[in-house]
């Protein structure tokens, strides 16, 4: 397990000065990117070793936005490895120890020489542990696209801007991207994204949005082949939340191996 504690940046705020969809995201990924480096399987590392961790989907449920300033917790654990895939859940609490957000996330393994994910060494699941995960209520791997009232956006290219050190378009930046087709000041409950393929730089990716009442579908096509889909849902605050959430102190059991988690 690992956590960080900081304070919501103007640069990372909508403008309603509340941390936006994007930039709690970027909290998750941040903390995961610091736990890997707290284990000693830095991104750094992996590169050396022609590794690297992608993700293939997440679920994210916000009770509400963090103002500008405040102070937040966030907090990640690998809460199981199967095969190819590496299981990853996430809180982000204030002060008080109330649930800001929580998520679940799928990660692949990835040979970046032979282009492909591997199955998870067993020195990787020691490295990280295995703690008890969150009991979300369950939803589909994978979300059904629509076959009507689908309406196709203006194409656009990959840029530098939107690439990370892997060299392809950062998970982060697909949710950004799908930001830009909601009405302004929407604030998204729950998002669901599923990775489906890489798009690096020069890609011309076709967006294609759709809307049914409280849901919002927006993914993201090169040559007709689907990179990523996102799914918003846009509700009121009281949403349900995993059982052990409820209360504010309610922490995932630790494992009895901790010596590298914290």
């Amino acid at each position: 397990m690992f956590e960080f504690t900081s304070r919501v940046r103007y640069s990372e705020c909508a403008p309603d000065y509340r941390l936006s969809l994007a930039g709690l995201v970027n909290y998750l990924q941040d903390c995961a990117t610091f736990h890997a480096e707290d284990v000693g399987r830095s991104g750094q590392q992996l590169k050396k070793e022609h590794l690297a961790w992608m993700i293939n989907g997440w679920r994210i449920k916000a009770v509400r936005y963090p103002e500008h300033g405040e102070s937040i917790t966030t907090r990640t654990w690998a809460h199981g490895f199967r095969g190819l895939e590496a299981l990853r859940n996430f809180t982000i609490k204030d002060e008080e120890g109330n649930l800001i957000a929580c998520a679940d996330s799928r990660w692949c393994y990835f040979d970046t020489e032979a282009g492909r994910p591997i199955r998870i060494p067993q020195s990787e699941i020691d490295a990280y542990g295995i703690e008890e995960g969150l009991e979300m209520e369950k939803a589909p791997r994978h979300i059904r696209l629509p076959k009507e009232n689908i309406v196709e956006k203006m194409p656009f290219k990959v840029r530098t801007i939107h690439l990370d050190s892997n060299g392809h378009v950062n998970n982060e930046q697909y949710i950004n991207m799908a930001l830009a087709y909601l009405p302004a000041g929407i604030k998204a409950r729950e998002l669901r994204v599923e990775y489906l393929r890489q798009a690096r730089l020069g890609d011309m990716l076709s967006p294609k949005f759709y809307h049914d009442g409280e849901e919002y579908i927006i993914w993201l096509e090169i040559e007709g082949q689907v990179c990523a889909i996102m799914q918003f849902i846009i509700s009121d605050m009281d949403i349900k939340l995993p059982r052990k959430l409820e209360s504010p102190d309610a922490l995932p059991k630790q494992s009895p191996k901790p010596a590298l988690l914290r």
